[in-house]
């Protein structure tokens, strides 16, 4: 979570009573690989089974990277396709947010975790965290305090208000020597 944006990391290892029907749904062409092409299509498909709402309206979002193992590797149950997903946040105003996740791909298939990581930026402070039963939906209640600007506002004031009692000081102490 940060002001402007929410990043989505999804690490999906299929298991090994799955990994063969996992891996046929997305070798389409049947060749036992994982061409780039079909990765593609597979990551094109977790996205589109997402739905991500900031406040009740719903987000844009877009894949940033992806890496997948080899075909072996999930045959084996130690391959794990990283997903990394974003979507921008147009109303970064300052206070309270509530951020809804919810992973529609392969319901009832699947056994999902989910949990919002401790924000990069000091701005961002998670206030709770909801999951369904299944955790294929995840709330998080949080709230943004205000910029950079914003934050500096005390530290104006309080420079300016120590600035005024200096001066008014000065002229009490230079009026009382006189």
């Amino acid at each position: 979570m940060e002001p402007d944006r929410v990043q989505i990391t999804l690490d999906l290892t299929p298991g090994t009573v799955v990994a063969e029907s996992f891996i046929a749904a997305i070798d389409r062409d049947g060749d036992g690989s994982l061409s780039a092409e079909e990765q593609r299509a597979y990551a094109g498909q977790m996205v589109g089974a997402m739905d991500v709402a900031l406040d009740g309206r719903s987000l844009r979002t877009r894949m940033r990277a992806s890496s997948f193992p080899e075909a072996a590797a999930v045959r084996h149950g130690e391959g794990t396709i990283r997903l990394e997903i974003e979507a921008a946040v147009p109303d970064a105003s300052p206070g309270f947010h509530r951020l809804v996740f919810r992973n529609a791909h392969l319901a009832g298939h699947s056994a999902y975790l989910a949990n919002a990581l401790v924000p990069e930026s000091d701005r961002v402070a998670v206030t709770a965290q909801r999951r369904d039963r299944d955790q294929s939906e995840l709330a998080i209640e949080y709230t943004v305090q205000g910029g950079p600007a914003a934050a500096a506002l005390p530290w104006i004031f309080g420079s300016v208000a120590g600035a005024v009692l200096l001066v008014r000081a000065r002229r009490w102490s230079d009026g009382r020597t006189r």
